[in-house]
């Protein structure tokens, strides 16, 4: 098993890169995100060393290596091709789509809207991704517990089932939703967890960041 690589991109291409380590090239297969931080820090054309997390997939046939910029990443792609239904391939082009923060918003919220943004994504397979990982919710909210940002771990709020119905009801998207509950996480003038009872104090809150 390889977990990560370090050393310079001799071939870039948007999903498909070659990092020369110690005089071999590994072949990876690699998110948008990937291709981007190469492109722009120069990695390519200055010849410095990048880099990557990695996952090996092993088949009868074939061998592949995935790559991620953060281990979080990579574990939302684990996550993913855990699912029952959705390979490797399918992992990396829904997370290449969306982007792994938005990616467990999506999942969280149950946002089959978001997933069928996702070329060869259509609704009934947006509808079973939805499923498959709601079956695994505790492993998902654990995922989102865990991101990190720029090197800090950073927390993100999963906002509370009730809330999300309601402004979904209202017309807001999921990101912005989730943009909301990140800033009211900071916030300490709020009551101490989410009823039926302060349910509209909540949503007036939620509002206010909105």
């Amino acid at each position: 098993m390889i977990f990560s690589l370090v050393g310079i991109p001799t071939r870039v291409e948007p999903f498909f890169v070659v990092i020369e380590c110690a005089g071999v090239g590994y072949g990876v297969r690699i998110c948008g995100n990937v291709y981007e931080a190469i492109v722009a820090g120069g990695y390519d054309t200055a010849r410095k060393n990048f880099a990557l997390v990695t996952r090996s997939i092993y088949s009868e046939d074939n061998a592949q290596l995935f790559g991620f910029l953060s281990e979080e990443d990579a574990a939302l792609f684990d996550f993913i091709r855990s699912l029952n239904g959705f390979g490797p391939q399918a992992a990396m082009g829904i997370l290449s789509t969306l982007g792994g923060e938005f990616l467990l918003t999506a999942l969280l919220h149950q946002d089959v809207g978001s997933l069928v943004k996702v070329p060869g994504v259509g609704k009934t397979k947006a509808e079973k991704l939805c499923f498959e990982a709601n079956a695994r919710k505790a492993r998902l909210e654990k995922l989102a517990v865990t991101q990190k940002t720029d090197g800090a771990k950073k927390t993100i709020a999963v906002p509370n089932d009730l809330v999300v119905q309601a402004l979904t009801s209202l017309g807001y998207a999921p990101k912005e939703i989730q943009s909301a509950a990140d800033k009211l996480a900071k916030s300490t003038d709020k009551p101490a967890s989410i009823t039926r009872e302060n349910l509209q104090e909540w949503i007036r809150l939620y509002l206010k960041h909105l």
